[in-house]
């Protein structure tokens, strides 16, 4: 089961939560960002000049958003120069090259090589996490039962070993560069104990985004295998043939959903649809396994 939750907080606000172990409850919508208003009063005049010139000699505490509104030449650093082109916006000479930057950012995907109840105590497994949109650059930080388990940092991806089987809730926090903070939680991950097979084992299916939308333009399906004899070769068809990727060593799977030629010459429909993924390992034993995923109305 995932569960998305969005919230803003201050790094000092996150320090608080995890010293009390208190999981993140407020939802907000993050407004966007718009260019040359320091003050964040949704309009660009003679006032946002005269804050951010008191931020840069040090005389106003400004926080991250402010200062990114203040970046009104996108350069990532404020100084005199954004001083004088928001007054030349002003007075009608300049315009900004983007009205506003959309600061919202979510997490497109979260997970793991190993599907729940696939994943096997003592075995190394990597959880993945991509996101989308918001004010770059993004950090990540990654948590097991509500504990950090991988400081904030750059990374997106983390290797983490379960000692024991069981079921764990495995957390990412995602930061935009102005510190908001987006959530997303693998509620009851299962653990299994160690177990072997002669024949190889599907561990993990997995899309390159949680929401597909059918604006989107494509779509990735990765398929994982363990067990049996490595190495592995990957068979992909899609909705009863209508897109087959033969047996091959690439276990990842691309559809371009607006160049599937179905009768009515539309591009992949909304609603399921299914993907049957065929394994073979080097012994010619083979395993199979039919994927769904489901193609939604656009996000707005």
């Amino acid at each position: 089961m995932k569960k998305i939750t969005k919230v803003v907080c201050s790094t000092a606000l996150i320090v608080g939560m995890l010293g009390t172990a208190q999981a993140f409850s407020v939802s907000a919508m993050i407004r966007p960002i718009i260019t040359g208003d320091v003050d964040e009063n949704f309009k660009v005049d003679i006032n946002d000049v005269t804050l951010l010139q008191n931020g840069l000699a040090g005389n106003a505490e400004l926080s991250p958003r402010q200062f990114y509104a203040g970046d009104v030449n996108f350069n990532g650093v404020n100084d005199v120069s954004d001083v004088t082109l928001i007054q030349e916006h002003i007075a009608g000479t300049y315009e900004f090259e983007r009205n506003s930057t959309a600061s919202e950012h979510i997490i497109s995907n979260f997970c793991a090589d190993y599907d729940s109840g696939k994943a096997m105590a003592g075995t190394p497994v990597t959880f993945t996490a991509t996101m989308d949109s918001g004010v770059t650059p993004f950090s990540y930080e990654f948590l097991i039962n509500g504990e950090v388990v991988q400081q904030k940092s750059e990374l997106n991806t983390f290797t983490y070993t379960f000692s024991e089987s069981g079921s764990y809730d495995v957390s990412v926090r995602s930061y935009n560069a102005i510190d908001d903070c987006a959530e997303e939680t693998l509620y009851n991950y299962t653990v299994v104990d160690a177990y072997e097979s002669e024949s190889p084992v599907i561990c993990g299916i997995h899309t390159d985004k949680d929401y597909i939308g059918e604006s989107d333009n494509n779509v990735t399906i990765t398929a994982n295998a363990f067990m049996g004899t490595a190495p592995y070769q990957y068979k992909f068809t899609l909705d009863n043939g209508l897109l087959v990727q033969d047996y091959s060593d690439d276990n990842n799977f691309f559809i371009d959903m607006h160049k599937l030629d179905y009768e009515n010459n539309t591009p992949l429909e909304i609603g399921d649809h299914t993907v049957l993924v065929e394994v073979k390992d080097a012994n010619g034993k083979t395993a199979q396994e039919t994927f769904t995923f489901e193609v939604k109305e656009p996000r707005m």
